[in-house]
């Protein structure tokens, strides 16, 4: 049983889609079984419709719905006429139609059913053009098996209850018919009453992990626009090359700290199911990463990230001085506001938060900051880049952490943190130095891709 998962670029217009129904097709030659298919909104598709829910003016909404009909058009327009999946994709297609014509600004649970939309339009026609290339292939919609919570917007998933769900919906008739291609939308799912929920940006790889856990599937592929993960962003450092293979651990760090090939939360079902996930490119589907439990290779070194818009939150207090409970009391503030804390360092009478906006539900408000003040001193530095180094028992590797302050000569680290995981060495600098940090460590770290 094998999830192949299709991102927004691989579905975009019905040339991006042929190459994916292509590499379906050659996935079910090689891996005898039958498929699940997830799929993403087009690319653009989801912007337009987070316009339309955001929009002031009638001119806004207009002309994006403009933009997504003619999308859904181009698709329809390269089927043949009359034929039956080409009648049956027009007449699955024309409820939807009619939501996007209804659509307003909106919120909550309305505008989860409205950016949905892009997905439901692309799993019917990722479908129609399956069977077009004369594979039995049928829709199936991922909120009658993806169950979550009723957090509209970033809907926290119900493993056990999706897993119970899937088995009733999907599992007897992939069980039972290997030549079978499902298709269903990522990034939505359903609350127990049927309301249509998302996972946030970037959760159709999530969904992917979670209905292949569900399913108990053998591998999950995540096919997009690049081939695979790096050793650094190669905008950045243009002598970057792609990684053959990484460890769950390594990849999740990777995800973490700024890699956006791979959503964070996508490896959690496949780390507790050790289920192997491959990321490859729908350009070129020769080569991938292939992350797993264990790899082979030993190197101390194996990728570096960056993430820009960090905020530096420090609390100095006297009080922290042989005293119990301090720690408790900051953490307990910033979760009663949903802020989503990184790294954390601390000395005798001070702690130092990274804080990054994904991920928490609002910023460091006035209200926050007077119920911080109350332990002590805060300072707040923003504009900050955490870089990320990673690798494989860094904090047992003698000299790493000079090896690394060494590269990046004689720039002011306003934070380090090392120790809490053997795969990563993480650094706070200026916004601005954090493309040139990652150039300069790339030189020392990986210099026989420099050569």
């Amino acid at each position: 049983m094998q999830i192949l998962k299709f991102g927004g670029t691989s579905v975009a217009d019905p040339q991006a889609l042929a190459r994916s129904v292509a590499i379906i097709n050659d996935q079910s030659l090689q891996n005898k079984g039958a498929q699940l298919v997830v799929v993403s909104a087009a690319a653009g598709v989801t912007n337009a419709l987070l316009a339309i829910a955001d929009a002031t003016t009638p001119a806004t909404i207009s002309a994006n719905k403009e933009f997504i009909y003619e999308r859904q058009q181009q698709f329809l327009a390269e089927l043949p006429k009359s034929t039956d999946y080409a009648n049956w994709l027009a007449e699955s297609l024309a409820p939807l139609f009619a939501e996007l014509d209804a659509a307003v600004a909106c919120r909550g649970a309305e505008r989860d059913r409205l950016i949905s939309l892009g997905e439901r339009f692309s799993a019917r026609v990722v479908s129609a053009y399956l069977q077009h290339a004369g594979r039995y292939a049928r829709y199936v919609a991922a909120s009658s098996m993806l169950v979550t919570d009723n957090t509209f917007g970033h809907a926290e998933p119900d493993p056990a209850a999706t897993r119970a769900a899937i088995q009733t919906v999907l599992a007897p008739e992939l069980r039972n018919d290997n030549q079978l291609v499902m298709v269903c939308e990522g990034f939505i799912g359903a609350t127990p009453a049927g309301e249509i929920t998302t996972l946030g940006r970037g959760g159709s790889d999530y969904s992917a992990a979670l209905l292949a856990e569900a399913l108990d599937a053998d591998l999950v592929q995540i096919w997009t626009d690049v081939k695979g993960l790096y050793s650094t962003d190669p905008r950045i450092v243009p002598q970057a090359q792609p990684l053959a293979e990484l460890s769950f651990a390594q990849a999740a760090e990777l995800a973490t700290f700024g890699a956006k090939v791979l959503h964070p939360k996508t490896l959690w079902p496949a780390m507790r199911s050790d289920i192997p996930v491959f990321i490859g490119s729908t350009l070129d589907p020769s080569g991938g990463t292939t992350i797993r439990r264990e790899v082979d290779s030993k190197e101390a070194f194996t990728a570096l990230a960056l993430r820009p818009n960090q905020t530096l939150l420090k609390i100095t207090s006297p009080d922290m001085l042989y005293s119990y409970g301090f720690l408790a009391k900051t953490f307990a503030i910033l979760a009663e506001h949903r802020i989503s804390v990184d790294l954390v360092t601390t000395s005798e009478i001070s702690v130092a938060l990274t804080l990054d906006q994904r991920g928490s539900e609002q910023a460091l408000s006035d209200q926050v900051l007077k119920a911080l003040s109350a332990l002590g001193k805060v300072e707040i530095k923003q504009n900050l880049a955490l870089v990320a180094v990673v690798g494989a028992s860094l904090n047992t590797q003698p000299q790493v952490a000079a090896t690394i302050f060494s590269a990046l000569g004689d720039m002011n680290v306003r934070l380090i943190c090392h120790g809490a995981s053997p795969h990563n060495l993480c650094v706070l600098v200026d916004d601005e130095q954090g493309p040139q940090a990652i150039v300069q460590l790339h030189q020392q770290l990986f210099r026989h891709l420099h050569t």
